[in-house]
């Protein structure tokens, strides 16, 4: 299959969005597509730099296309995306842009659409367009990242019933690790942004009540890291590490004795803005946690529980339940059977149903059952 991949962040970057594109591209790639990513001309890398960059094993191609600044933006860019993907001639964009969507189903290019956030979350005239993307004959189908968005675009469009597929987020195998040296007897990690919701707002209190555990906070943009190091400057049991390239953190993440996933009940994508994610979302931490066969100590959200079972995979608890999250840990730290029993389950369900690859092959095996009656008359 010739897959373009169209995405308007550049890759790579601080954000999720990228660590998640690059390695979707990566797995597209190894299952047999022919895959191009096409980002905005001048704001990503090129194929070997995100390679580098997120330790990918199997390669694609990288583009560029225009993307003035000017009203209308998405759109140009979308449109320009578009016509590359014409001269392939077959095949489909994959897109996380309603705006790409829409650009490139008005110029008769096939469009799988992948969503993060319902259609109530979206502009009016973002909705408008989904619209028209939805009702398009070159619409082929919408993948979502949790069974909570797939009853929400169902409710609100009972004609996509049979054309959404769920593909929870993923993680690559962990492979070969160097154990990053981390201080501390009990080593409670966590990896990822600090933006508002994300956790800081409960590992901060937890840390004061779990003074014999050290807290390793692996992550965070410059803003969002030097206000926390303020804030928590008292505290000798946490120490911030920054940034660190993906492909690194899998061994910060193998020297942890256990991972947190605190999220609150409003979650904040990037910048901290935007509408509240708590309820559709789907961690990237939390399989990077299980691939790495951790135990885990998580919110107990019922878009978490899609994923996670308490006691068997992860120990929930409710985001305001500080004094059971602290148990938690002091459970943990003083079992170690408990710690392998729910790392080792952890493990075994990321790897019958989590990986990058296996979500790719989920999804091209859907595309191909969507494009099936197509393909009988037309170069797919």
């Amino acid at each position: 299959m010739k897959l373009t991949y169209v995405h308007m962040a550049p890759v790579p970057s601080f954000a999720a969005n990228a660590v998640q594109v690059a390695r979707m591209c990566s797995a597209f790639a190894a299952a047999g597509a022919e895959v191009v990513l096409v980002q905005p001309a001048g704001e990503g890398g090129n194929a070997d730099e995100i390679a580098a960059q997120y330790g990918l094993k199997t390669r694609f191609a990288a583009r560029s296309a225009l993307a003035p600044g000017m009203p209308g933006r998405e759109l140009v860019f979308g449109a320009l995306a578009a016509l590359l993907h014409a001269a392939r001639r077959g095949g489909v964009i994959y897109a996380r842009s309603v705006s790409v969507g829409a650009a490139a189903a008005a110029l008769g290019q096939r469009i799988v659409l992948e969503m993060h956030v319902p259609a109530s979350g979206l502009r009016p005239r973002l909705v408008r367009r989904l619209e028209r993307v939805l009702a398009s004959p070159r619409f082929v189908m919408l993948v979502v990242i949790s069974g909570s968005l797939k009853e929400d675009y169902e409710r609100r469009y009972p004609a996509l019933r049979g054309r959404i597929l769920v593909a929870h987020d993923g993680a690559a195998p962990v492979g070969d690790v160097a154990p990053t040296a981390l201080e501390g007897a009990f080593r409670v990690g966590y990896v990822g942004h600090l933006y508002p919701g994300k956790g800081m707002e409960i590992i901060a209190p937890l840390a004061r009540l779990c003074p014999e555990a050290t807290f390793h906070i692996v992550g965070g943009a410059p803003p969002d890291l030097g206000i926390w190091q303020e804030r928590l400057a008292s505290l000798s049991n946490v120490v911030f590490h920054g940034h660190v390239p993906h492909h690194e953190t899998k061994n910060y993440i193998a020297a942890m004795d256990a991972v947190l996933a605190p999220y609150l009940r409003v979650v904040h994508g990037v910048g901290g803005g935007g509408g509240n994610l708590a309820a559709w979302m789907s961690p990237l931490k939390i399989f990077e946690y299980m691939a790495a066969g951790k135990p885990i100590v998580s919110s107990d959200l019922p878009v978490l529980r899609e994923v996670l079972r308490d006691g068997e995979t992860a120990l929930l608890r409710e985001p305001e339940d500080m004094e059971g999250w602290a148990a938690a840990l002091v459970q943990l730290a003083g079992s170690e059977e408990m710690r392998a029993r729910i790392g080792v389950a952890a493990r075994a369900d990321f790897e019958a149903h989590y990986s990058w690859d296996k979500r790719a092959r989920s999804i091209l095996d859907a595309i191909e059952d969507c494009l099936k009656p197509v393909c009988k008359t037309e170069a797919c």
